[in-house]
């Protein structure tokens, strides 16, 4: 029985919970921002800062929860994440907007959401795939990328005629109808423990991972990918209307992001089983460089922001199939969640950085200009620091 015989439930299965879970809400939540704006009269600044909560939760849970992750199994702390995370929409959309509570309300989000994270759904297809390992990986994380394109235009529409309430409430209805079902239902733990090699488990022994230049080269990457990816899309919408767009072609300026993400996912994964991951990874991390470049140059243009857009997407969707990839690669299986949850809680880091600064830059020069070339930047960092990636020859860390 081949690979795909056997896992193609799971990749399905992690496909609609990746769809549904904590990461829509990352691509969809810029939307709500002209009316939460309205509503309170925050500055954008200050929903950044609010914003920012989202990762400080995670930062903080990372580490706790893919040691939880290994402790107890993947799909049972996945199918609870789903849960808790559609209790605290349904929690957001019936509270009062106070600052105070609004700020907990989020922070609640990141803490609790990063158990729907990619962290539980690559270590899903990871333990089923191992010769196809990129390619599944991609097309398990594409079900995110196409919730992106189709979603955003439709929650545009209920936030216009219902509010943004309403919103909350959909992401809810979502995650319970489509993503809990999924993980209970196709999501399966691996079929077996994966055998580990000497270097796998000195590796994993005691925190071993720490002493190991791969380990600290990727997270130097993580936080050059999230700085500049999470801060353009914390306010998407809002630096598309800057643009000159209206809102409903400002809501398509999403789901060009995700349209970017399936290509780069799906591009990406195909490659990593057939070429050099290094070199993949380094290809698809200048690609964002290009698109952040375009972004400063807009001048106006629908068709050269939304292309601009979309390259930065291609890399955010690369960055799922690299990050599990190279960690199930180099580490193996055993402590995966504990590694990639410490490596995630870095890129949280730079996604609290990336937001703050996309409000603050705004707010002190009146344009996202400047942002955008120091993205510029943290791409080219990004892609140099990964060819310096040293991973094992394939099979040798088996599982």
């Amino acid at each position: 029985m081949t690979e795909w015989q056997r896992g193609w439930r799971v990749v399905l299965g992690s496909a609609l919970a990746a769809g549904t879970g904590i990461n829509l809400l990352f691509n969809v939540s810029s939307i709500f921002l002209p009316q939460l704006q309205e509503e309170t009269g925050w500055s954008l600044g200050q929903f950044s800062q609010l914003t920012a909560l989202v990762g400080v939760g995670s930062l903080l849970a990372a580490p706790a929860v893919g040691w939880t992750m290994d402790r107890f199994g993947f799909r049972r702390i996945y199918a609870l994440g789903m849960i808790l995370i559609a209790s605290i929409y349904i929690a957001i959309a019936a509270m009062p907007l106070v600052p105070a509570l609004y700020g907990f309300a989020v922070f609640m989000v990141g803490l609790i959401g990063l158990m729907t994270s990619s962290m539980a759904y690559t270590r899903a297809v990871n333990g089923w795939f191992s010769v196809s390992r990129g390619f599944a990986l991609s097309v398990a994380a594409t079900g995110l990328s196409l919730s992106a394109t189709v979603f955003p235009p439709v929650f545009e529409w209920l936030a216009s005629a219902y509010g943004w309430r309403a919103g909350y409430l959909a992401l809810a209805a979502l995650a319970l109808a489509i993503g809990l079902p999924a993980v209970l239902f196709l999501v399966k733990e691996s079929p077996a423990e994966p055998r580990a090699n000497r270097t796998q488990e000195r590796d994993e022994a005691d925190g071993g991972h720490f002493k190991t230049s791969a380990f600290w080269l990727l997270v130097v990457v993580i936080i050059c990918l999230n700085l500049p990816g999470s801060g353009m899309l914390s306010q998407m919408v809002p630096m598309m209307l800057e643009e000159g767009l209206d809102s409903s072609i400002a809501a398509w300026g999403i789901s060009a992001f995700a349209i970017g993400q399936v290509l780069g996912r799906l591009g990406c994964g195909w490659l990593l089983d057939r070429a050099n991951p290094v070199r993949v990874g380094f290809f698809f991390t200048l690609i964002p460089a290009l698109g952040c470049f375009f972004l400063s140059q807009t001048q106006g243009s629908v068709t050269i922001a939304l292309a601009g857009v979309a390259a930065v997407g291609v890399q955010q969707g690369a960055e799922i199939d690299l990050l599990g990839f190279f960690i199930a690669r180099r580490y193996g299986l055993t402590k995966y969640g504990s590694i990639y949850g410490w490596i995630q809680s870095a890129g949280w880091a730079g996604t609290i950085s990336g937001i703050l600064l996309f409000g603050l830059i705004h707010d002190l020069t009146g344009s996202y200009a400047l942002f955008q070339l120091g993205a510029v930047m943290a791409y080219l960092i990004g892609a140099f620091v990964i060819l310096a990636i040293r991973l094992p020859q394939k099979g040798r860390l088996t599982g």
